[in-house]
């Protein structure tokens, strides 16, 4: 079975799994200038484990049941158990006035053994209980959370609104997408942070080029390939022993075969 069959045929086994964005019926802000946190702050603390007693107002949990009832609806009849309430996980945190409320999907809960595609949502929910901005895993678009080397050895998180990979010139520019850039340690749970190729330029769209996937050239090709049209470079089959590498030349994207490297073992030392 070739990967396209293949790849048809997992989405279409899967496709029952798949949460349908109308149930989202809640009306939410769109508000990028809003970045969820990428920090847990002082810390994550799960209350079961701490076995303590705890004191919640009532704007943090005005926000909770908002965004529990926007991810499933009140009133569903007979409701299988992964539609329940009681089912999901929860996480927030607050900062100033905006409540960032995280929600997951326990699968051991309801013994699921074949888990969606897609799943889980996160908001940014007013304390007054408006949905400023919410993000729903597989329909709308994320952050973008990269990590960059500086000229000092260092690195910096940058968070952007475009998939294009940042440089470090950019972060002085106005115009440049750039959302927002700082030296804090990430480590809030399921944020992705993305390394930048090196020796790489910005793959922008167009031109049918997908950064990360592509075909390999013929077999015997001495010369650079260019890659066709829908073409996916830096992703698809390009194992280390094919010869060729990717390189941006004169505005796109080639195969180019590899100098092969010098033979380093040059045998035993003439004496005489």
């Amino acid at each position: 079975m070739t990967p396209r069959k293949l790849m048809f045929v997992t989405t279409i086994a899967l496709s029952s799994c798949v949460r349908k964005p109308e149930q989202f019926s809640t009306p939410a802000g769109r508000d990028r200038s809003i970045i969820f946190p990428l920090s847990v702050g002082e810390g994550l603390v799960e209350v079961e484990a701490q076995k303590a007693t705890y004191d919640l107002d009532g704007e943090v949990m005005k926000a909770l049941m908002v965004a529990a009832n926007d991810y499933i609806p009140p009133g569903i009849r007979n409701p299988p158990c992964w539609a329940r309430h009681e089912a999901l996980t929860y996480r927030f945190t607050r900062r100033e006035d905006i409540i960032f409320v995280y929600i997951g999907e326990n699968f051991e809960y309801c013994d699921r053994k074949l888990r969606p595609i897609h799943y889980g949502a996160k908001y940014a929910i007013s304390k007054d209980g408006r949905i400023l901005r919410r993000v729903i895993d597989g329909f709308d678009e994320d952050d973008h959370v990269w990590s960059l080397k500086t000229p000092d050895g260092g690195t910096v998180t940058v968070v952007t609104e475009s998939a294009d990979s940042p440089d470090l010139e950019d972060l002085d520019k106005p115009d440049s997408g750039i959302l927002k850039i700082t030296t804090d340690p990430v480590n809030m749970p399921d944020v992705m942070v993305i390394e930048p190729l090196q020796d790489s330029k910005p793959i922008r769209e167009g031109n049918g080029i997908v950064p990360g996937m592509s075909m390999l050239p013929f077999e015997g090709s001495a010369s650079p390939v260019e890659a066709e049209p829908g073409v996916i470079p830096f992703v698809t089959m390009l194992p280390p022993d094919s010869g060729y590498t990717w390189e941006y030349r004169d505005g796109g994207l080639v195969a180019v075969p590899r100098e092969s490297a010098p033979d380093l073992d040059g045998g035993t030392p003439d004496a005489g």
